[in-house]
């Protein structure tokens, strides 16, 4: 089926929320906790999910009214054109011609027609919206800006760098309000589009401290005889510098820290990670989990969390590491800068293994530093950050 409806009442202002996908990330996380703070007496919630990838679907709120999951994101490479294409790729491949111009048209083919298909398939039944909100920048904007029939439009901007700036200097006229997830990810984006300064706002993320621990005991791990358990959490894409993690792990295997490393993810980037970790001979200190439906476990049961990514806007696991009481090591993103105190809630490193390597060593070994750091984590007090993220929300819906 391409449809769920749950729950449903006609005098409610009608709100859509479009995403890319619901498998396990920030994004789709931090949306989970966006659903369970709307106001359902007032919004009746669609949830579309442009692909089929629905691994926390069964997370979300069960007051989201209706759920539209677009099921066969194939068809479209199924056209003679995506045909032809796609033969032209593999042949300049195996000729070794550069193929970027044959991608771009591929991926401009595509992109057009998907949205063709969604806008008849899913919205071409005289449904208006009172808002339509594009949970995440890039593509899916683009489809809400052109496809979704709605009186409000609103896009989330999850990330501290644009990759499609062209893109969005088209589409960004259209919204009435652009959301950074940080104020400094705001800044930015200012920076980036004057015109829209006045439309930018900023709604940071939110985890249930009471659901998340909750998840957070639902099993041990196993600390191997380790004296120090490091965890990092994430997909393995490039991005999430994996890589440097294991170039990491590699000096502090020659420094004699005693320490298991666990990998709490799966990726495009696991085989390479893989190979690299067998060719540096660090099977005994890094753990590659593989994919887990709830990796909290990990992440309270570590003595540091570690954050190696070369990119953040608001690291949801920084977060929850956080709320868990775990002292982070991070690099300095403007995420990981906005989430972490340098000295008092973790530490921040350069973007370089050495020192990466120095400020995880540092936390194991000064051990005021690292109960200085526990203590203080452990008094923060987020009783009330429920509530401000409601308000926030209320806020952002009312026109």
């Amino acid at each position: 089926m391409d449809e769920t409806v749950v729950n449903e009442r006609t005098d409610k202002k009608k709100l859509l929320i479009a995403v890319h996908r619901m498998n396990v990330g920030g994004v789709q996380k931090s949306l989970l906790s966006a659903l369970h703070a709307l106001d359902y007496e007032h919004f009746d919630v669609t949830l579309y999910i442009r692909q089929d990838r629905c691994d926390l679907l069964s997370q979300a709120d069960p007051r989201v009214g209706r759920i539209i999951v677009n099921r066969d994101p194939t068809r479209y490479y199924r056209k003679p054109r995506a045909i032809f294409y796609t033969v032209c790729l593999r042949l300049q491949k195996l000729l070794r011609r550069d193929q970027r111009g044959t991608q771009e048209a591929l991926n401009a083919y595509i992109g057009g027609r998907r949205m063709y298909y969604e806008k008849k398939r899913y919205f071409s039944d005289g449904v208006r919206y009172d808002a339509a909100i594009s949970y995440i920048q890039g593509p899916t904007a683009a489809f809400v800006e052109t496809c979704v029939p709605a009186d409000k439009k609103i896009v989330f901007f999850h990330g501290s760098v644009d990759e499609n700036h062209a893109l969005h200097e088209a589409i960004f006229p259209s919204f009435d309000k652009i959301v950074a997830v940080n104020n400094d990810c705001g800044e930015i984006l200012r920076k980036l589009y004057p015109a829209a300064s006045e439309k930018i706002t900023v709604l940071e993320n939110y985890v249930d401290a009471r659901r998340l621990k909750a998840d957070a005991a639902e099993y041990p791990i196993d600390r191997a005889g380790k004296k120090t358990v490091l965890c990092t959490c994430g997909r393995f894409t490039p991005v999430k510098g994996f890589d440097l993690a294991v170039q990491t792990a590699a000096l502090l295997r020659d420094r004699n820290v005693d320490f298991l490393w666990y990998f709490a993810g799966d990726g495009p980037e696991r085989a390479s990670l893989e190979a690299e970790i067998a060719a540096l001979k660090l099977e005994k200190q890094i753990a590659v989990t593989g994919f887990l439906q709830n990796p909290y476990p990990y992440i309270a049961g570590c003595d540091i969390y570690v954050q190696p990514s070369y990119e953040e806007a608001q690291p949801m696991s920084v977060i929850e590491s956080n709320l868990l009481c775990r002292p982070v090591v991070t690099t300095a993103t403007v995420g990981g800068r906005n989430l972490v105190k340098d000295g008092e809630t973790g530490l921040i490193a350069d973007f370089s293994a050495a020192d990466l390597a120095d400020k995880i060593e540092r936390m194991t070994k000064e051990t005021a530093l690292y109960d200085r750091i526990r203590n203080t984590l452990l008094r923060t007090d987020h009783s009330g950050e429920k509530a401000d993220f409601c308000r926030a929300w209320e806020e952002l819906l009312r026109f």
